[in-house]
């Protein structure tokens, strides 16, 4: 048999696996060997160091409509964004990202679409996309799209299982659609409506498997939102298929896992919705937890924290003492803005800001840039933190949870000056 190598992140993996390592990991022992295990070594300084450690090669796939992207998983297909795609105010439609949750994706086209909308409404609606098009009014938001998950390889330790996303699970568009609100209103929703329920089309191979629905709560006023919209395009063009053509819903300011794609219909309930995605996927520890500690209560992950993210240049840059280098990158928030974006290059002991290009909308992301100038060879990392107008700051490190959800730490990439 021949040898292959194996990273720590699966060697970890199958530790946890035995039962001895199981019943040894929720003690002070365990916890001290994990810690020996993947705790950083003095010679590593940006994030990407722990990818490096912990995950192998990220090789790059093309599917219909899209640039070679990062390939993660291709049973769905998840493909990740290259980072030098991230460098402008909008992404283009062939490199955003691709999320997949369920293997069977719908092949309806404009022709034969429907909406559903339908529950405790007055008048249960059927909705063509030419009725879209037409009955409501139009509105357009820039407006980021983050994946929960994104930068989930960052974690360290690293979340088992977890996947090797770095920064590329996120982009920037412009959405075109029609205001939740004006369809629930045509319907007639009713005094007693609670929930609003959103349900992609895309299905499982395992009917077991539950399908994709997310939901908004009515009395919060997240359902009658001004910016919740049902987008059947992006940057001025249809939807791409694998971004949930023809149709999907929108949720500037929320994390991805809300902007269900491939949208079959929107009901409306008088009572809680307690659906998997909801009650048991897509959750937090709403209290500290240790690493591979199970948290005793949890809520549903919801809005973008404030981030920051060095799209330019790569990780490991090499290039002589003496030669401007203009670091570049992009930050965002839940859509309150981006006050300030520091940059230090002495581990976070003085920093300078950064120059802001203004968003081109409160939901959409600022480019930001600032050029440094190495003084000296050898190793060093640059760090960037964005700060917003609501004084929300990026941490020095990502809050531990067994999802790898929501992580924002401060960025930071080494430059090799020889």
């Amino acid at each position: 048999m021949p040898n292959t190598p194996i990273n720590k992140r699966e060697l970890l993996q199958g530790l946890l696996s035995s039962a001895a390592l199981k019943s040894l990991s929720g003690t002070s022992a365990g916890l001290a060997l994990l810690e020996k295990l993947f705790s950083p070594t003095a010679a590593e300084a940006s994030v990407y160091d722990v990818v490096r450690r912990h995950y192998g090669s990220r090789p790059l796939l093309q599917v219909d409509e899209k640039q070679p992207l990062i390939q993660i998983t291709s049973r769905p297909y998840n493909l990740e964004t290259p980072l030098h795609q991230l460098t402008t105010s909008l992404t283009a439609n062939d490199a955003l990202f691709v999320r997949s949750r369920l293997a069977l994706t719908p092949n309806e086209d404009a022709e034969s679409y429907r909406l559903r909308i339908q529950g405790v409404v007055t008048q249960p609606l059927e909705l063509t996309l030419k009725d879209l098009k037409t009955q409501f009014e139009p509105v357009t938001v820039t407006a980021v799209i983050q994946c929960s998950g994104n930068s989930m390889a960052f974690f360290n330790p690293p979340v088992i299982p977890g996947w090797n996303l770095t920064h590329g699970f996120m982009g920037c568009a412009t959405w075109t659609g029609v205001r939740v609100k004006d369809l629930l209103a045509k319907a007639g929703i009713q005094a007693n409506a609670r929930d609003v329920v959103f349900k992609g089309a895309d299905r499982p191979i395992i009917e077991k498997t539950p399908h994709v629905e997310k939901s908004f709560r009515v009395g919060a006023d997240q359902a009658l939102d001004e910016t919740l919209i049902i987008a059947y395009a992006m940057n001025g063009q249809p939807l791409p298929y694998w971004n949930g053509y023809p149709v999907r819903l929108a949720a500037p300011g929320w994390y991805g896992t809300y902007w269900v794609k491939w949208l079959e219909s929107i009901t409306v309930l008088s009572n809680d919705f307690d659906g998997f995605w909801m009650s048991k996927g897509y959750r937090v520890p709403t209290h500290p937890i240790d690493p591979y500690e199970q948290p005793r209560t949890t809520i549903p992950v919801s809005y973008n924290n404030v981030k920051s993210v060095i799209t330019s240049p790569n990780n490991r840059y090499t290039g002589p003492p003496g030669r401007p280098i203009e670091m570049r990158g992009v930050a965002f928030d839940a859509g309150n803005g981006i006050r300030t974006v520091e940059i230090s290059i002495d581990d976070g002991r003085t920093c300078k800001k950064a120059a802001l290009r203004q968003a081109d909308g409160n939901y959409a992301w600022n480019i930001w840039s600032h050029t440094i100038v190495p003084k000296t060879t050898g190793k060093l990392t640059v760090m960037s933190k964005a700060t917003s107008r609501t004084g929300e700051t990026q941490p020095r490190e990502a809050i531990w949870n067994p999802g790898g959800y929501k992580y924002n730490a401060i960025d930071s990439i080494d430059l090799i000056v020889t």
